[in-house]
């Protein structure tokens, strides 16, 4: 009988490169990516190449009992430190933190100090705390910084001068509280680069003028500001392509140098304090706007402007609304999306829910008869009203190619082929035009 030969199965994970093993573990969360290192000698320290660092304390909490939370917040700490100390010679790409109250301030403002170090180039910080402190001073001179989020209590003092953040792109500020008027604009005077920037639910109780001001800005999200109804909110953004404004109007507006606009969205909530004088500067201020989408409460205050803002540019125009849309004959004092159209000269492509139509037009709109393309109306019924809507746009639309109607969810397949059948059967103006309904 011959003689048997044992073979070793080879490891060939292990005699990867470390750049490749290192890309492998990126997958994984930090900690599950150091528990690789009893997998043998080759895996023991390889940990410590990782370029992505993510620690998340709520994490940890929820797979404890209460009894045990200061024991593992203390090892959560530990085990941050040694990642950032210990293990300090990788150059940190991603960092991410989320923790609550029980960190230490002190503590935290050495893991940011460490990961600056570390020439950080996408830092995440995510911090509930029993009260709101300031981002430390290293952070804003940090050469690396390529995207930057701050969320939850934190102030934002940044004194004049201090800011040095040259390749910054991306700014994310979610529940910071400014400190005063300097605060944003000495912030931005130190980020020459930056073109897209996001402010959602922040705190401007101190705040009077509220400077937004860059020459390369191109993307800009104002998502609620509270106490800031206030305010005078100045922006100045020649490069700016795209504009988000989810926000009740303020006290007053200064928009400025918004030729580069290529498309807003624009949700105004509804309050007992609106100026209507604020709401004529802010349309204004984007008149010139090429795709537009305006939810149904924002088109309540463009119709009530004096006088009504011509969107000669406008080629695309999107009116979303939900429920709302239900109450809209009683909220806007009988002016609708009929009002609107006259203004807009130039539209090729409009999507509407029908609520928002409330009279047809005995002067037909010009780009009606001449320039739309594409009609979408939503919510849909086989009612006598809404059908006289879609036969308007088929008999006037001269250059219309596509009508398409989206049915509200109760409209059955039967009722779906009755004003398929009826709107089939309508005059139309226009030759090569094609009716959808779904």
């Amino acid at each position: 009988m011959g003689k048997e030969v044992k073979t070793k199965k080879a490891d060939r994970i292990s005699d990867l490169p470390d750049s490749i093993l290192t890309h492998i573990l990126s997958f994984l969360s930090t900690k599950e990516a150091v528990r690789t290192s009893i997998l043998s000698t080759r895996w023991r320290y390889l940990f410590a190449l990782l370029p992505n660092l993510h620690f998340d304390l709520e994490d940890v909490l929820r797979r404890k009992n209460f009894n045990s939370y200061a024991a593992s917040v203390e090892n959560f700490m530990s085990f941050v430190d040694r990642m950032l100390f210990l293990y300090n010679t990788t150059i940190v790409d991603k960092f991410r933190l989320k923790c609550r109250s029980m960190i230490d301030s002190n503590r935290f403002y050495g893991w940011i100090s460490a990961a600056v170090h570390r020439g950080v180039k996408h830092l995440d910080l995510n911090i509930y705390l029993d009260k709101f402190i300031t981002l430390p001073d290293v952070l804003f001179t940090c050469r690396t910084l390529v995207s930057l989020k701050v969320d939850k209590d934190f102030v934002l003092d940044v004194p004049r001068g201090v800011v040095h953040l040259p390749n910054l792109n991306t700014l994310h500020l979610e529940s910071v509280k400014f400190l005063n008027d300097d605060s944003i604009k000495n912030l931005l005077s130190g980020c020459s680069n930056l073109e897209d920037m996001v402010l959602k639910q922040c705190y401007m109780e101190n705040i009077s003028k509220f400077n937004i001001s860059h020459q390369l800005l191109k993307r800009l999200t104002i998502d609620y500001l509270y106490d800031g109804y206030h305010c005078w909110l100045m922006i100045d953004t020649p490069n700016l392509a795209y504009f988000k404004y989810l926000d009740s109007i303020k006290a007053r507006y200064s928009i400025e140098n918004l030729q580069s606009l290529v498309k807003a969205d624009i949700y105004i909530f509804k309050t007992n304090y609106t100026v209507q004088g604020g709401a004529t500067t802010l349309f204004g201020g984007i008149c010139n706007v090429p795709s537009l989408i305006l939810w149904v409460t924002s088109l309540e205050l463009l119709l009530s402007c004096k006088p009504l803002p011509v969107f000669a540019t406008l080629v695309k125009l999107k009116i979303p609304c939900y429920d709302l849309c239900r109450e809209y004959s009683y909220i806007r004092g009988g002016k609708g999306l009929e009002t609107l159209l006259s203004s807009l000269p130039a539209l090729e492509k409009l999507e509407f829910s029908q609520e928002v139509l409330c009279f047809l037009p005995a002067n037909v709109p010009s780009c009606l008869l001449y320039k739309l393309r594409a009609i979408k109306i939503t919510n849909f019924t086989e009612e006598k009203h809404c059908i006289g809507k879609a036969k308007y746009f088929l008999e006037n639309g001269g250059a219309l190619q596509k009508l398409t109607i989206l049915t509200a969810p109760d409209v059955s397949a039967e009722k779906q082929l009755k004003i398929s059948n009826v709107l089939s059967a309508s005059p139309r103006e226009s030759k090569q035009l094609c009716i959808l309904i779904v």
